[in-house]
């Protein structure tokens, strides 16, 4: 498998990771749209520092840790703060 292929799959997987939390536990998660704007600052800030700390992570040979211990939790909460965004702005509209 190439490199492209497995960083797609573990986006993929990320993004079905967070969707399937999302449905999963439908009560968690910002109600309002401040507070899922909060969220998706934060999901920024763990985007920044993503690739600092893989470097780190990596850098003491464990490199599937860094993978599956860093870089898949990054990037689910990445998607579930674009899910909580998405509904709480659903929720906030008129029908």
């Amino acid at each position: 498998m190439s490199k492209e292929a497995f960083l797609f799959a573990l986006v993929v997987g990320a993004a079905l990771l967070a969707l399937w939390v999302a449905m999963r536990f439908p009560e968690q998660g910002p109600s309002t749209i401040s507070m899922a704007f909060v969220h998706v600052g934060a999901a920024m800030l763990v985007s920044a520092l993503l690739s600092p700390a893989m470097a780190f992570v990596a850098g003491g040979g464990g490199i599937f840790l860094a993978v599956f211990g860093v870089a898949l939790p990054a990037f689910t909460y990445m998607f579930l703060a674009g899910i909580w965004l998405t509904r709480a702005f659903l929720a906030a509209v008129p029908h």
